[in-house]
């Protein structure tokens, strides 16, 4: 596949993608990698966790592993192409809704729009993390992700520590 039909095959993706950004692009990760490994064999699972994972401890906004896949794929024309067409869409959305909620403060579909959106956003984010972890078939993989959320669920802790004592256990025990 030339580069040129890569870049619009990145950019139909993340125009379509974008109209489901709720509550950030965590939720969309399912399609990004039916897209990336499944259907095109762009990258493997391990290599797409791994620059999800370089870009959740990268400082900035955790967007960037969309630009990390771009680059991938079409270098930094890839790379630019993605983050342009994961964030024209929901811009103007976000003007457009942005003015709409503004004029319908005390109208009651407001917050009910608004309750109905968590729940949504909580599980694509859900089957976002079940898919990442298909990359990890290692069973301590799995224990530990349990743990973190169990402790996470649990407790008051900032998620940077269960990130951090994730890392020093998979170290430790060699994952």
């Amino acid at each position: 596949m030339k580069t040129g039909d890569q870049l619009l095959d990145i950019a139909f993706l993340y125009v379509m993608l974008s109209f489901l950004c709720i509550g950030g692009t965590i939720p969309l990760i399912p399609d990004m990698h039916r897209f990336f490994v499944e259907s095109r064999g762009l990258m493997t699972t391990t290599e797409f966790a791994g620059y999800i994972a370089l870009a959740q401890i990268a400082p900035g906004p955790n967007i960037l592993y969309i630009a990390l896949f771009g680059y991938h794929v079409a270098g930094v024309a890839g790379a630019l192409t993605a983050l342009f067409a994961i964030s024209f869409v929901p811009f103007v959305l976000m003007v457009i809704v942005t003015r709409t909620f503004t004029r319908l403060q005390a109208n009651p579909w407001r917050e009910i729009v608004l309750r109905g959106l968590a729940p949504v956003t909580v599980g694509l984010m859900f089957a976002g993390c079940m898919l990442l972890m298909r990359g990890f078939p290692d069973w301590r993989a799995w224990l530990l992700a349990a743990i973190s959320f169990a402790v996470y669920l649990g407790t008051q802790w900032h998620p940077l520590w269960m990130i951090g004592f994730g890392a020093v256990a998979g170290i430790v025990l060699g994952m």
